[in-house]
């Protein structure tokens, strides 16, 4: 799958976003971007006087009451709360994470009066577009979940799954990265990767082909797996990387982006509705660009 093929799904569905904390322009230049491309709605949660004040700098004014609709709070809980409240009363269909503090923002989607969360746990997925690589790429989990037991890392599987299968991607190929390819008991990430091998695809969610413990230049590099002698059917052609934990799947992220200058769209999954977790570094075009792949993956 072609990294742009994300924003070219046409749907005939209207997306609403709910935007906790929309007030500054790093967070509306990408919206505004997408009323033009898409038609979205979107409600902006945040001081009402500071968001009338940037979109009519922004000359964007006349977009009130027709795509964007303001919801006057004054403190990041209220601001929470109401991007919340919008999403379980079905007002909204993703929620957007603006100049809000992460951990503010999680702790009001794990509540259960908003029944935001459907499974047990969830994960972070991006989407890269690698500059050397002949496809999109998955990679999970770089920002959510520190050290995944084998139980979480095959609902991580499944999460990063459903989202390849939304995507387009029939029968993704999953690599369980480590940092040797041979199982010992002195990594852990090895004997974790053998096991989830070893259950079968009968045991996760959607049909998948995975290999592991693979070496990241195994998964992506077909030469590499060519001269180690490695036979593989996801050596080389990975759809899905799988870090073992937050620090290896956080170092490849910023690695990607920053050295490698990968395009990158990212959401978490696992949820009701997909949820835009952007970071303060983030471009406008990584929010516009992840906000596309949560249109994408929105049921």
């Amino acid at each position: 799958m072609d990294f742009d093929e994300i924003f070219k799904k046409e749907s005939s569905k209207m997306i609403t976003l709910s935007i906790c904390r929309a007030g500054d322009i790093t967070v509306l230049e990408p919206v505004i971007k997408l009323i033009e491309s898409h038609n979205i709605r979107c409600h902006l949660i945040d001081d009402r006087p500071k968001l009338e004040r940037l979109l009519d700098s922004m000359g964007q004014a006349e977009l009130l009451e027709s795509n964007l609709f303001i919801h006057h709070v004054t403190d990041d809980e209220e601001a929470a709360h109401s991007a919340l409240r919008l999403i379980a009363q079905g007002k909204a269909d993703i929620l957007v994470k603006g100049m809000v503090p992460t951990a503010t923002l999680l702790r009001e989607v794990l509540k259960k009066e908003h029944g935001v969360v459907e499974s047990t746990m969830l994960s972070h997925v991006a989407l890269f577009d690698p500059p050397n690589y002949h496809k999109a790429l998955l990679l999970s989990d770089a920002a959510m979940n520190i050290a995944p037991d084998l139980e979480q890392k095959k609902q991580i599987i499944n999460n990063t799954s459903e989202a390849a299968q939304m995507l387009g991607i029939s029968k993704p190929k999953v690599a369980l990265l480590s940092a040797v390819e041979k199982v010992t008991d002195k990594m852990p990430s090895t004997v974790d990767a053998h096991a989830l091998v070893e259950m079968g695809t009968q045991d996760f969610k959607y049909d998948i082909i995975m290999e592991g413990p693979l070496q990241y230049d195994l998964a992506i590099s077909k030469k590499a797996a060519a001269q180690k002698g490695v036979q593989s059917e996801v050596a080389g052609d990975a759809d899905i990387l799988i870090a073992p934990n937050i620090e290896a799947g956080n170092i490849l992220y910023k690695s990607l982006v920053y050295s490698a200058e990968a395009r990158v769209a990212s959401v978490l999954t696992g949820a009701r509705v997909p949820i835009v977790l952007t970071s303060r570094a983030d471009s406008s075009e990584d929010r516009f660009n992840s906000i596309n792949l949560a249109m994408a993956l929105s049921k």
